[in-house]
């Protein structure tokens, strides 16, 4: 009788091995040819969203661009879910962290948010794939562990540590969402920005400022100056990391009554 061959050298199930993290199953190597890799596949995948965005992500594309068959990759990733996820940790690890971490938690803050959102605009699929779940891949643990490590200096429980850090991550990544969105209505309308308020100039003189409706935006149309999309980034970041700093205050004071 002829031997059985188990297509599973790690001889864990095919449904139990997919339901682990991507980084719980060992990368199983490839005598036959194309031998290939985990950094391979993600390096072509990162090239294709941030060319085509991340709708062009699929198995059997990735394979085309290696120039191999959709199953020869099966042999590394499990699903396309699994590129997605060392998608999202390839690109945590483009930042280094500084290490021991700096005394100076607010311009540290300020700084990491900066370099972030510079990272989101580098890979502008990016900023809609996280949120959520948590993301679990060495690089991204590596990052969190170390900005809780920066939160922690003002003496917050983990619990406070970890919410305060969920806040700042929100705020990086609202702020970018809404940037990619004026980048998305300027590819479906064929219209940048301003092109796109010049034409909505006569709606909102006769409908928002002469109506009478809507006073405060009216009064906000008449007195107010448009900020560059940078200086609007840290003017929000810093007001966020003033109330941290305020809130550490009352926190720490409360506790020592």
């Amino acid at each position: 009788m002829k031997k059985k061959v188990n297509p599973d050298p790690s001889g864990t199930a095919a449904p139990e091995r997919a339901a682990s993290p991507i980084w719980a199953r060992p990368e199983r190597l490839r005598r036959e040819r194309p031998a290939l890799s985990r950094e391979q596949i993600v390096r072509v995948a990162l090239a294709l969203a941030d060319a085509e965005g991340i709708d062009a992500i699929s198995i059997r594309r990735i394979a085309a661009v290696l120039e191999v068959s959709a199953m020869a990759l099966y042999w590394y990733v499990e699903r396309k879910e699994d590129v997605l996820d060392l998608m999202i940790d390839a690109v945590y690890g483009e930042d280094s962290v500084s290490q021991p971490v700096p005394a100076d938690w607010r311009s540290h803050l300020q700084e990491i948010a900066v370099q972030t959102r510079a990272m989101m605009h580098r890979h502008p699929w990016f900023a809609s794939l996280i949120g959520h779940r948590a993301v679990l891949g060495p690089n991204a643990l590596k990052q969190t562990d170390y900005l809780l490590g920066i939160v922690s200096q003002l003496g917050f429980d983990m619990t406070t540590s970890m919410s305060i850090l969920a806040m700042f991550n929100a705020y990086i990544v609202g702020f970018v969402l809404g940037e990619m969105g004026e980048v998305e209505a300027q590819r479906r309308t064929g219209l940048n920005k301003e092109q796109w308020q010049q034409q909505m100039v006569p709606y909102m003189q006769e409908q928002v400022i002469a109506s009478g409706r809507y006073p405060h935006l009216a009064r906000y149309l008449a007195e107010s100056e448009e900020r560059p999309s940078d200086e609007m980034f840290i003017f929000g970041l810093t007001r966020l990391l003033e109330g941290i700093a305020t809130y550490a205050v009352t926190s720490n004071s409360s506790h020592e009554r």
